[in-house]
């Protein structure tokens, strides 16, 4: 059969879904393996798949193209880039941050199986979420594969360098609108303010870190930098020390990592993925809600007391929590062995196997504009207008310079917002995103 992967982040999901399509192809389908945002729909019309590998659904852009791959024939198979939560901090939770992991729309008729990492989570999503148990397929911790070969870890590092300090960003809502920053959950939902301050604040306080650690270990450490998927590495360029190495926003961290010896995060899986090659790591502003996920790194809330770490850490092995890394990978992230993507194959090529697939699968994409509303665009320009192209559909309408809008041909959310630059107060980017 044929089978599409389609990658919604370079950086994250790139390498592990290259590894999924070749362990695909081992059992003789035909794969590829395209972008989400900006080639889905097209190569879902061109080369007609029997089964798509769709990314977690959250957010109308993303339901509406299931819901058309359904209607065409096409197998739909969820993979699951995050690992979701266990049930003891899921309870612990307001409806708002619920609602984000198992998601606001209800769409299991659109989808035929949902591969996640662990047991616990899988459990969670059949009893708190749309998805029935029978059509979730347990794979163990995808996002770690990269880093095994022949089910052995990948320590060696590039050590004939200088050593390097490398900070990794967490603050993907930072810079969108505080109104609409989160696509899992309905406009007007309380949270997307609440977590855009969240990222804002604590963001402002790496950067006023970044420049003093810069000052202090200037003769000491290479710096650099990689974005969280959805940020923009503009945004960092612009504010960071110039001695600072901002990495592109394609950049997988499984080779960033290899080339660096300590990590600076806010709460992120790459502590985990750190720990796999021997780098120790400290976790300084926590964001993330997950007190299991944050605190399997050092957690680290001021800056003197970083500076004070960095200066006595030992760069030969890792720092990591050891019980709590056994307690993600047993309740969580199921086993981090490097076989996720082997187990989720099998899984596909068995389901596959079993159900006949029948398509009727259009030249193009419907491109009517059935999503249009009066609510400050138009088809047409008017007077005053600022010009939007969607970067999905790559079609065009007209509305306010700034704000947060439906295309009205596609219906993906779209974040257009201005940033000031720091250097230059009075240079001003318009900066358009897609709300992924």
């Amino acid at each position: 059969m044929l089978i599409a992967v389609y990658t919604l982040t370079p950086q994250r999901d790139k390498h592990i879904d290259n590894m999924l399509a070749e362990e695909l192809r081992k059992l003789g389908h035909e794969v590829v393996v395209r972008a989400y945002v900006y080639g889905a729909r097209e190569s879902i019309c061109y080369e007609k798949p029997d089964a798509i590998i769709h990314p977690m659904v959250g957010g109308e852009y993303k339901m509406d193209t299931i819901e058309k791959c359904k209607e065409w024939g096409i197998k739909v198979i969820v993979r699951r880039g995050e690992a979701g939560v266990t049930r003891e901090v899921f309870n612990r939770l307001d409806a708002n941050r619920q609602e984000l992991i198992t998601g606001h729309w209800d769409y299991s008729p659109f989808v035929d199986l949902e591969l996640v990492w662990g047991n616990e989570f899988a459990r969670l999503l059949s009893e708190e979420g749309y998805m029935n148990w029978t059509d979730l397929r347990v794979c163990g911790a995808f996002a770690f594969d990269p880093y095994f070969a022949n089910g052995t870890p990948l320590t060696q590092r590039n050590r004939n360098r200088p050593k390097t300090m490398l900070f990794a960003t967490g603050f993907s809502t930072a810079d969108s609108s505080p109104d609409y920053c989160e696509t899992g959950l309905p406009e007007g939902s309380k949270y997307h303010a609440e977590l855009h301050n969240i990222h804002k604040d604590a963001r402002g306080k790496w950067m006023a870190s970044i420049e003093s650690l810069c000052l202090k270990f200037k003769d000491q450490w290479k710096f650099e930098l990689k974005v969280r998927p959805g940020e923009s590495t503009k945004v960092y360029e612009d504010m960071v020390p110039s001695c600072v190495k901002v990495h592109p926003e394609g950049s997988a961290s499984s080779e960033v990592l290899r080339n660096i010896d300590l990590l600076i995060h806010s709460g992120s899986t790459m502590a985990v993925e750190a720990h796999l090659l021997g780098i120790p790591s400290f976790n300084y502003c926590n964001v993330n809600p997950d007190p299991i996920v944050a605190g399997v790194a050092p957690q680290v809330e001021t800056h003197n007391e970083l500076e004070r770490l960095i200066g006595r850490v030992d760069l030969d092995k890792s720092n990591i929590i050891r019980p709590m890394l056994r307690h993600l990978e047993e309740s969580l992230y199921g086993p981090i062995d490097g076989k996720a993507c082997k187990r989720a194959a099998a899984h596909i090529d068995e389901h596959l196997k079993r159900n006949r697939v029948e398509k009727n699968i259009p030249d193009a994409w419907p491109k009517e504009a059935k999503y249009f509303k009066d609510d400050g665009i138009h088809l047409e320009q008017q007077e005053g207008d600022a010009r939007w192209s969607c970067p999905c559909c790559r079609n065009i309408f007209w509305g306010e310079k700034e704000g947060t809008r439906n295309c009205p041909y596609c219906n993906m959310k779209i974040n257009r917002t201005t940033i000031t630059s720091r250097k230059c107060p009075r240079k001003r980017t318009v900066v358009a995103s897609v709300a992924k």
